[in-house]
């Protein structure tokens, strides 16, 4: 399963994004809709499964947690929150959840390097004990034998999506629907990648349709 991340600054490119996709992730801190705005969107597309993702920066702590809170009670599947937000952030956001169908991503992102297995278990372990239905993991990959030590995490955890980032960490996000994740994140075919090394979902297609081996 692709979904493809809505990154295009307003709702109406956002849906131009969009497209037929019935999967998305949607980047509020940087499609920036006022709350109604993302409200009717998703009431709009209620066929689509969202992941409603709103990293810190742009929008105040407290408007940023509002966003994700209101995400879950308008439909989203899962809301996303970084691990170093804290432990309150996440029971916030987890009992935001409750009565809902909507579940709790917790990330760890790592722009720099891979960290060590013992660190990645540990984050994983945290962040489950902290209400997570899922942990998302994702390291730049500076060389290829990292892409094989991110892997082998599905080895030792279930409920996890975790891939590498930039040019060398490409492959383990087709890779990883092998190993085990759920789904992975993929760019639309109109306008910016989220992270270094996404592909889009076109490019996705191709390759999974060339190898003639998996149907996500």
């Amino acid at each position: 399963m692709y979904y493809v991340c809505l990154s295009a600054e307003g709702i109406e490119n956002a849906t131009r994004q969009l497209a037929d996709e019935l999967c998305a992730e949607l980047r509020v801190d940087l499609v920036k809709p006022t709350m109604d705005e993302m409200k009717q969107f998703l009431a709009d597309h209620n066929d689509v499964r969202f992941i409603v993702t709103c990293r810190p920066g742009v929008f105040d702590e407290e408007t940023s947690l509002q966003y994700l809170e209101t995400a879950a009670k308008c439909g989203a599947e899962y809301i996303d929150v970084e691990i170093e937000r804290g432990k309150e952030v996440a029971a916030r956001l987890k009992k935001a959840c409750e009565g809902t169908e909507c579940q709790l991503i917790i990330s760890y992102h790592n722009f720099d390097y891979t960290p060590g297995e013992y660190e990645l278990l540990s984050i994983i372990d945290k962040s489950k004990d902290w209400g997570a239905d899922k942990v998302k993991i994702a390291c730049n990959v500076p060389i290829p034998e990292a892409n094989a030590a991110l892997m082998h995490l599905y080895n030792l955890r279930d409920n996890i999506i975790v891939f590498g980032m930039g040019r060398i960490g490409k492959m383990s996000r087709l890779a990883s629907l092998w190993f085990g994740a759920e789904f992975t994140y993929v760019a639309a075919d109109w306008g910016e990648a989220t992270a270094p090394g996404q592909i889009t979902i076109s490019q996705m297609r191709h390759i999974v349709d060339v190898l003639g081996m998996f149907k996500p």
